[in-house]
């Protein structure tokens, strides 16, 4: 499959920003963090850490754009776990989806089952969408932590946009994170996302005793 297929899909599937996702089904929970500090970590919980993780912790997204000023709700949470941000300055759109993982993701192991959350942003198949995800693109955080994630950043010609999406699946917890970030074709999307992950805490997890 061609760059150019890739990003037609991208197009087609239009789910990326305006919420997020076509997702999964099963449980959730992590790890604890430590004090916030807008360094970039050097302690990562990679895709290979997912065993490492207590099962009776719970994940969710940090949301710190939620009444931040600069920042419009654009969609709402309806009950499927998707939402999404404008940012005023840039245009951007920072979209969130969380949810249980399919059983069979679930046993996979967290890089398999989180080609497959993104791939489900595509319409693709995680085969299809393997030879474009990359683990450094865009990643995660704790407070104290990067997290490991499988990413696919690229550009849509005819929405006149570039996008970052990557997402993580903990399938010891079975539960899975996707994040979105749409731009006008003018800004770099890898920049924008750097700046929203370091100093907004956009892109931070919490883990927390269930």
């Amino acid at each position: 499959m061609r760059q150019a297929a890739l990003a037609g899909m991208v197009a087609a599937f239009l789910v990326l920003v305006t919420g997020c996702t076509a997702g999964p089904v099963a449980s959730g929970a992590g790890s604890s963090p430590s004090p916030t500090s807008d360094a970039t970590p050097t302690v990562q919980i990679t895709l290979d850490d997912g065993d490492l993780l207590d099962p009776s912790q719970e994940a969710a997204w940090a949301d710190p754009l939620a009444g931040q000023v600069g920042y419009t709700v654009l969609t709402t949470d309806e009950g499927d776990g998707s939402w999404s941000y404008t940012a005023e300055d840039t245009g951007c759109t920072i979209g969130y989806w969380h949810g249980p993982l399919a059983e069979t993701d679930a046993a996979s192991g967290d890089s398999a089952a989180s080609d497959a959350l993104l791939a489900a942003q595509f319409g693709a198949t995680p085969e299809e969408l393997g030879a474009y995800a990359d683990q450094n693109a865009g990643p995660f955080r704790t407070p104290s932590e990067l997290v490991e994630t499988r990413a696919v950043a690229g550009a849509d010609a005819d929405a006149g946009t570039t996008y970052l999406i990557a997402a993580r699946a903990f399938t010891a917890l079975g539960t899975g994170f996707v994040a979105t970030l749409e731009c006008p074709a003018d800004k770099n999307v890898a920049v924008e996302w750097a700046k929203l992950g370091m100093v907004q805490h956009a892109f931070d997890l919490v883990f927390a005793a269930g």
